[in-house]
Order: C-alpha cells, then structure tokens, then sequence
C-alpha cells in the first residue's frame, strides 16, 4: 500500500458505515420477505451482503494505517431507512416488486455515498485508496442495475 499521501479517516469511516447500513438493509429485506413469504431473492441479498462485508474487509488496512479500527455502527440515515422500508413493504402491498423498489432506494444511498467520494478531489486519499473504491462502486452499479432489474420484473 502506499503512504505517501494520508488517508482520510473520515472518508474511510463513511464507506465502511455504508457499506455497514447496506448489510443491515438487506438482513432487514430477508426478514421481510420471510414475514411476508416472499424469500425468493434471499439468495441474491445475502450475496450482496457478503460483498459489502468483503468491502469492509478491503477498507480496513486503510484504517488501521492511521492506528483506528473500524466503525461497527451505521449510519442515522441507514437506521431510518430499515424503518422506511418496512412501513413501504406494509403499505405497498407486501410483494417482490415493494421489497425490491425498497432494496433498491439502499443501493442508491450506496451509490451516491460513494460517487461523492470518487468526484470529490479534496480527499487526503492514496491513489490505491482511489482504485479500491472505485472498484467497489463498479461492483455495487452491477448489484445495482441487478435489484432495479429485478424489481421491473416483478
């Protein structure tokens, strides 16, 4: 890795609390397809699950070159769209295409976290620091593209 230019705390704190909201939105989606006996995308929510777990992963020596450990929480605005998405689910009619749109909503939230990273110039950043997130947000457009498609086919 390169050190040459200091890695921004923050920076790496928001993706990794991201990527931690990600996780939970989608454990949140199982649970609901469950209650609602719809758990024909578990497969795909638990894939993406262990993806955002292999980000963190990928994301941590960036933390622990700065002598922190990552963050276990996630983000206020994570915690408040688990809540949304519930409520969207009951009232929409309990079905795939309530629980994708919702799945959906949290790949947005991941994309834009992460697209203001990569178009952001002021980040103290290493340029392999740059090339992991932007890795990592190509991998989550695929993932995003997959949730929206599937939700038009519902």
């Amino acid at each position: 890795m390169e050190n040459t230019v200091v890695n921004d705390s923050t920076l790496i704190n928001d993706l990794i609390q991201i990527n931690n909201d990600r996780i939970a939105g989608y454990q949140k989606a199982k649970e609901i397809a469950k209650h609602y006996k719809i758990e024909d995308y578990n497969g795909i929510f638990n894939e993406y699950i262990n993806q955002s777990e292999i980000f963190i992963q990928e994301l941590k020596p960036y933390l622990e070159i700065q002598g922190e450990t990552k963050p276990h929480d996630t983000m206020i605005s994570g915690k408040l769209f688990r809540i949304w998405m519930e409520i969207r689910t009951a009232i929409s009619g309990n079905d795939k295409k309530s629980l994708l749109a919702s799945c959906e909503q949290g790949e947005d939230a991941f994309k834009k976290t992460y697209k203001e990273v990569v178009e952001n110039e002021g980040w103290e950043i290493t340029h392999d620091l740059l090339l992991l997130i932007e890795k990592q947000l190509a991998i989550q457009l695929d993932a995003h593209g997959y949730i929206k498609t599937l939700r038009d086919q519902a």
